[in-house]
C-alpha cells in the first residue's frame, strides 16, 4: 500500500504544479482578487440577505470585471471598513455600510472558474463507511448549511461539520479531509499550509484508491502549496490514508 500511496501522492504534487502554470489558474486570481474578502459578520449578513449567493462586489469591481448589474437588482448591505484621523492625526479604523451585488443580478463577460466541487451521488456506500468510521473514532458529524462563504466543512476536534448544500460525492471528499483533520492535527503546531496538504492529500489518495477523482490539485494550488511541499509530508499523508482504506476495505 505505501507504494501505491506514494505514486498517487506524486501524482498530486505534478498535477498541482501543472494547474498553478496555467493561464487558467492565473486568470481565476487575477479575478478573484477583486472580490469582497467576506468577514464572518459580513457572511451572515449576506446570507440574511440573499441565501443563494454565491459572490458578491460592488457596482465597480464588476464593471472592471467585464458584467453589469442587471437592472431593477436589490443592492445587499455589508460593513466595509474605512480609515479615518482623529484629532490627534492617529489613524483608527471604523465601519460603513455599502451596496455590493450577487454574480446572479449581473450579466456580461463569464468569470473564470476553478471548482473543487465534484459533480455526483454514486459514493453512498464509501460515505456510510466513512460516517462509520467517525462512530468508531468517537469523531461526531454534523451537516449544517453555511450560507454563502464557500466553506465545504471544517474540524474542531472531536467533531466536523460538512456542508448540507454540496453533492454527495463532494460530502465524501470534504468529510474524509476532515477526518485527516480529526487524526493529525488536534492537536499540533503545523502551518495552515502544512495541515492543509495533509488533509487534502489524504483526501486525494483515499478518494482515488475507491474510484473518486477529486480536484484536490485546485484546491492546494489555491494555498500556494508546490510539489515539493506535497511530497514532504507524505509520511502523514500515508499514515491517515491507510487508517481510513483498511477500515473501509474491512467493512466493505
Amino acid at each position: 500500500m505505501n507504494t501505491a500511496i506514494k505514486e498517487a501522492v506524486q501524482q498530486l504534487a505534478d498535477e498541482t504544479s501543472a494547474i498553478k502554470k496555467s493561464e487558467q489558474f492565473k486568470a481565476y486570481l487575477d479575478t478573484m482578487a477583486r472580490f469582497w474578502q467576506y468577514s464572518y459578520r459580513n457572511q451572515i449578513l449576506i446570507h440574511c440577505q440573499k441565501q443563494d449567493a454565491s459572490q458578491v462586489a460592488g457596482f465597480v469591481a464588476w464593471k472592471k470585471l467585464g458584467r453589469r448589474v442587471k437592472q431593477g437588482s436589490k443592492a445587499l448591505r455589508i460593513l466595509a471598513p474605512f480609515t479615518g484621523l482623529d484629532e490627534e492625526d492617529k489613524a483608527y479604523t471604523y465601519f460603513m455600510p455599502v451596496n455590493v451585488f450577487d454574480v446572479s443580478q449581473t450579466e456580461g463577460e463569464e468569470l473564470p472558474s476553478l471548482d473543487v466541487r465534484l459533480d455526483g451521488e454514486d459514493q453512498k456506500e464509501l460515505f456510510d463507511s466513512l460516517l462509520e468510521f467517525c462512530s468508531v473514532k468517537n469523531i461526531k458529524v454534523d451537516f449544517k448549511d453555511f450560507g454563502v462563504n464557500g466553506l465545504y466543512g471544517y474540524s474542531q476536534g472531536g467533531s466536523v461539520k460538512i456542508s448540507s448544500r454540496d453533492s454527495l460525492n463532494t460530502q465524501v471528499n470534504t468529510l474524509v479531509h476532515e477526518i485527516a483533520h480529526e487524526l493529525l492535527h488536534h492537536p499540533c503546531d503545523l502551518t495552515k499550509l502544512q495541515k492543509e496538504i495533509q488533509a487534502e492529500g489524504t483526501a486525494y489518495v483515499v478518494c482515488k484508491h475507491f474510484g473518486l477523482e477529486t480536484k484536490s490539485f485546485t484546491y492546494l494550488a489555491l494555498y500556494e502549496a508546490d510539489a515539493d511541499q506535497i511530497l514532504e509530508n507524505f509520511e502523514a499523508i500515508a499514515t491517515a490514508s491507510k487508517s481510513i482504506i483498511e477500515f473501509v476495505s474491512e467493512v466493505d
